[in-house]
C-alpha cells in the first residue's frame, strides 16, 4: 500500500459522490416533469488488495443507475387509471342522456302524453268540434316528435361515439408502435446487465398508460428484477414483454401487430367493430372481448352486436334505451289504433304486410319454377301442398287435397292446372287462379258444384308459398314474428255491422289462433275467410240473408288486409271491437298513429293532412262520444308493452314513459357512484405510486446534503495526502 493508492481510493469516493450528485440534480430539475421516475445511484465496493494482516479496500463504485419504480404499484396505477377512464366516460355520455328524459311534468314527453290525453278529453265534451280536433291532432304530433326526437338523439350520440371508436383504435396503433419501437431501444441499450435505458423507460411508462386508459389492453412483464439493496420499492427492468388486446397480442417485445376498425358486414351499413390483424391479412372481431377503458365504455354504451336487418347494434345500454323507447311507442301506437278500430266505418286497409314476389305472365306461365329461383325469396322443392276445404257452415270438408308439385317441370300455371284438377274430381266450388304473378284460391266459380265456405292451403311442404311471398297463407305466427312490428295475440275479435242510425244488424265473433293446425284460425286467409263464411246465422233468426257475409267482404289481397261494406250505398258501417288479440291494431285497420316505433311514430297522414277527420264516435250519430272517452280513459288502463322477444308487460301508459326514464336515471346514478369508487381508488394508488416513484425534493436536498458531506470529506482526504505527499518530498536523504 502506498499514499499513492490511497489518493485513488478517496478519488473514487469524489467520482461517487459526484455521480450522485448529479443524479439528485436531474431529479430535483425534474420535479415536475408528469413521466419522470427519480433514479438512485447503486454503490459498491471497489476490489480489494489481499495484504497481511488483512485486506485493504480501494474505494467506492457506483455500478448503475436505476429507476425508483415499482411495476407492481404502477399496474395498479394503471388499472385505476383504465377504470377511470372507463368510469369518466360512461358518466359523460349517460349524464348527457339523463337530460332528454327530464322527470319534471312541465317539459318532455310526460308533457306531451298530459297534452295528449288532454285533447281527447276535450273532444269528448264536444265531438264535433273542428277546433278541439286540431288541437289533438297537433297534440298527437308533439308526442310522436318527441319520442322520435329523443330517439334520433340517442342514435346521434352512438354515431358520435362510433367515430370516436375509430379515432381512438388509430391512435392504439400508434401508442403501440411507439412502444414496440421503444422496446427495441431498450434492448440495445441495456445489453449490459447494470445499463439502463432509464429515459426510454419512462417515456414506456406513459405510453403504457395511456393506452392501457384507451383500450384496457394487458400489459405483461416477465422476469422482473428486484433491488432490496439500494431501495426495496424497486421491481423493474422486465426480460419479456407482451401486450394483449381482446385476447390477441398486439405488441410481443419489438414486434407490433395493428388493429382496425371497420364496418361490421352487415348490408345495411352498420358501424364499426374492433379487428385484430393477422398475420396473413384477414381479421378477427375482438369488439366483444373489449370491456375496459374508454374503448370499453364506448361499446357498452353504443354497443357491440349488430342486427343484420336494421344496421342497430342488439346490445349496449343506448340501444337499450332505444329498444324502450320503441316497446313504449309500440303499445301507444298498437293500443290506441285497436281502440280507434272501434270507430265504424264502410272502409279499412291494413298497412302492407309482407313483400310479393310478383312474376310476368309469361313466367308464371311458361317457364318451371325451378329456372326463377333468382327471383324468388328461396328455392322450391318437390313435394306436397295441401289444400282444405270447407262448407257453408265452416266445417271441414274430408278429405284434404293433396296435390304434388314438380318444380323442375310445373311452372305456377301449372300448379293452378293440378288443384283445378283435384277441386273438379271432387266436384268442389273453387278454383286456383294465377294473378299478378301470385296463386290464389277463390270459392264459388262453377255452377252445381259442391258449394264451399272457404278454400285454404294447409300445409306447403313445397315451399312454394314462401317463396313467392304468399304472406296470407302462411302462419300467422311466423308472419307476425317477421312481417308484422307488432304483436298478436290468441283471443278473439268481434266485427260489427251497423245502420246509419247506429243500430247494430250484425256481428261475428272471429277467433284467432296461431298455433292451430286449422289455418281457417291460423292464417290472414283464415280470418278473411271465416268473416265471410256463408250460412253462419250471426242474427239466430234463421235468415241467411242478413248476417255479416251479407254485409260487408273480406279479403288479403296484395299483402293488405281490407274489409269493405258490399254496399257502399246502403248506409251500413262496421267496426272491430277486440277481445284480447290485438289483430286490427297490430295490422293497422283505421288507425290513428302511423309508425312502427319510437324511430317514426306519428299522426296518421290522412288525420294530419286534415285533422276534421278525427272521429270521436264508435258509432256515426250525433252527440256520440265513445272513441274519446274510451282514449281519455286509455291513460288509467294497463297497456301490453311487448318486448323484443314477445315477452309482454301490462302496465300504464305513464307508468311505461316512467319505467323507461327510470332505467335511464338509475344506470346515470350509479354509474356517479362508480365513477366516485374509482376515482377515490385511483388518488389512494396514486398517492402510493407517487410517493414511490415521483420526486421529493426535501428528500433529494437531505441526500445533496450527505453526498454533499461525502465529496468534501473525500476532498479533505485529498488534500491530506496531498501535504503528506509534500512533506515526503521535501525530505533530503
Amino acid at each position: 500500500m502506498s499514499l499513492m493508492s490511497a489518493l485513488w481510493t478517496s478519488y473514487s469516493g469524489l467520482q461517487v459522490s459526484q455521480l450522485a450528485t448529479d443524479i439528485i440534480a436531474n431529479n430535483i430539475a425534474n420535479t415536475d416533469n408528469p413521466i419522470y421516475t427519480r433514479q438512485r445511484v447503486d454503490i459498491s465496493s471497489r476490489f480489494s488488495l489481499h495484504t497481511s494482516p488483512g485486506d485493504v479496500g480501494t474505494g467506492a463504485q457506483v455500478d448503475q443507475i436505476i429507476r425508483v419504480h415499482d411495476e407492481f404499484v404502477y399496474g395498479r396505477y394503471r388499472d385505476a387509471s383504465e377504470k377511470l377512464e372507463y368510469e369518466g366516460l360512461m358518466d359523460k355520455i349517460l349524464t348527457e342522456i339523463s337530460k332528454f328524459f327530464p322527470d319534471i311534468d312541465e317539459v318532455g314527453i310526460q308533457r306531451d302524453l298530459i297534452a295528449y290525453f288532454d285533447g281527447w278529453q276535450k273532444l269528448s265534451g264536444n265531438p264535433s268540434e273542428s277546433a278541439q280536433k286540431i288541437v289533438l291532432a297537433e297534440a298527437a304530433k308533439n308526442l310522436g316528435g318527441g319520442l322520435q326526437d329523443v330517439r334520433k338523439k340517442l342514435t346521434e350520440t352512438q354515431k358520435q361515439l362510433d367515430i370516436e371508436l375509430v379515432s381512438m383504435v388509430a391512435e392504439i396503433n400508434q401508442l403501440a408502435s411507439e412502444i414496440a419501437e421503444i422496446n427495441y431501444k431498450i434492448r440495445q441499450t441495456e445489453a449490459s446487465r447494470y445499463d439502463h435505458a432509464n429515459q426510454l423507460r419512462d417515456q414506456r411508462d406513459n405510453l403504457e398508460l395511456q393506452l392501457q386508459k384507451i383500450s384496457g389492453a394487458q400489459i405483461i412483464k416477465t422476469g422482473l428484477q428486484t433491488m432490496t439493496k439500494t431501495d426495496s420499492n424497486v421491481a423493474d427492468y422486465d426480460e419479456n414483454y407482451q401486450i394483449m388486446l381482446g385476447g390477441f397480442s398486439i405488441v410481443s417485445d419489438s414486434s407490433f401487430h395493428p388493429i382496425t376498425a371497420s364496418k361490421a358486414d352487415n348490408a345495411a351499413g352498420a358501424q364499426h367493430a374492433v379487428f385484430f390483424q393477422q398475420r396473413d391479412g384477414s381479421t378477427i372481431d375482438i369488439s366483444k372481448d373489449i370491456t375496459s377503458g374508454k374503448i370499453g365504455a364506448i361499446l357498452d354504451l353504443r354497443g357491440r352486436f349488430f342486427n343484420y336487418d336494421t344496421g342497430e347494434p342488439e346490445d349496449g345500454l343506448l340501444q337499450n334505451y332505444k329498444d324502450q323507447l320503441d316497446i313504449f311507442a309500440r303499445g301507444v301506437i298498437q293500443s290506441t289504433n285497436q281502440i280507434y278500430a272501434e270507430s265504424a266505418r264502410s272502409s279499412m286497409t291494413s298497412d302492407k304486410i309482407g313483400d310479393l314476389v310478383g312474376l310476368t305472365a309469361r313466367e308464371a306461365k311458361g317457364s318451371p319454377i325451378a329456372q326463377l329461383k333468382d327471383k324468388l325469396n328461396n328455392r322450391v322443392q318437390a313435394g306436397d301442398i295441401v289444400l282444405t276445404a270447407y262448407n257453408m257452415n265452416g266445417s271441414r270438408i274430408q278429405p284434404d287435397i293433396v296435390v304434388t308439385i314438380d318444380p323442375k317441370q310445373m311452372s305456377l300455371s301449372d300448379v293452378a292446372d293440378a288443384i283445378n284438377a283435384e277441386l273438379d274430381a271432387r266436384g268442389l266450388d273453387g278454383e286456383a287462379r294465377v294473378e299478378g304473378g301470385q296463386l290464389g284460391l277463390v270459392t264459388g266459380t262453377k255452377a252445381g258444384g259442391t258449394e264451399l265456405g272457404a278454400l285454404l292451403l294447409a300445409e306447403d311442404h313445397t315451399l312454394i308459398t314462401s317463396a313467392l311471398g304468399m304472406t296470407g297463407v302462411q302462419p300467422l305466427e311466423v308472419v307476425d314474428a317477421l312481417e308484422i312490428p307488432f304483436t298478436i295475440s290468441n283471443g278473439s275479435f268481434t266485427v260489427g255491422v251497423y245502420n246509419n242510425n247506429g243500430d247494430l244488424i250484425a256481428k261475428r265473433e272471429i277467433i284467432i289462433d296461431q298455433k292451430s293446425s286449422n289455418p281457417l284460425y291460423s292464417t290472414l286467409n283464415g280470418i278473411a275467410a271465416q268473416i265471410n263464411m256463408p250460412y253462419v246465422d250471426d242474427n239466430r233468426d234463421n235468415d241467411m240473408k242478413n248476417d255479416v257475409d251479407n254485409l260487408v267482404y273480406a279479403q288479403f289481397s296484395g299483402n293488405r288486409f281490407q274489409i269493405d261494406v258490399q254496399d257502399q250505398n246502403g248506409g251500413l258501417f262496421f267496426n272491430i271491437v277486440d277481445n284480447g288479440t290485438g289483430f286490427a291494431g297490430a295490422i293497422g285497420l283505421n288507425k290513428f298513429f302511423d309508425g312502427t316505433g319510437a324511430k317514426n311514430i306519428d299522426l296518421n297522414s290522412t288525420l294530419k293532412a286534415d285533422p276534421s277527420r278525427i272521429e270521436a264516435f264508435d258509432l256515426p250519430v250525433v252527440g256520440n262520444n265513445e272513441i274519446a272517452n274510451k282514449m281519455q280513459q286509455l291513460q288509467y288502463q294497463n297497456v301490453n308493452f311487448f318486448n323484443l322477444k314477445g315477452e309482454v308487460k301490462s302496465e300504464t301508459i305513464m307508468g311505461r314513459y316512467k319505467y323507461v326514464a327510470g332505467v335511464v336515471a338509475e344506470d346515470t346514478s350509479s354509474t356517479k357512484m362508480s365513477l366516485e369508487t374509482a376515482s377515490a381508488i385511483y388518488s389512494s394508488i396514486g398517492t402510493e405510486f407517487d410517493s414511490i416513484s415521483k420526486v421529493n425534493v426535501d428528500e433529494e436536498l437531505t441526500n445533496l446534503i450527505r453526498f454533499q458531506a461525502g465529496y468534501s470529506a473525500n476532498a479533505r482526504v485529498i488534500s491530506t495526502i496531498q501535504l503528506m505527499l509534500d512533506t515526503l518530498l521535501s525530505l533530503k536523504l
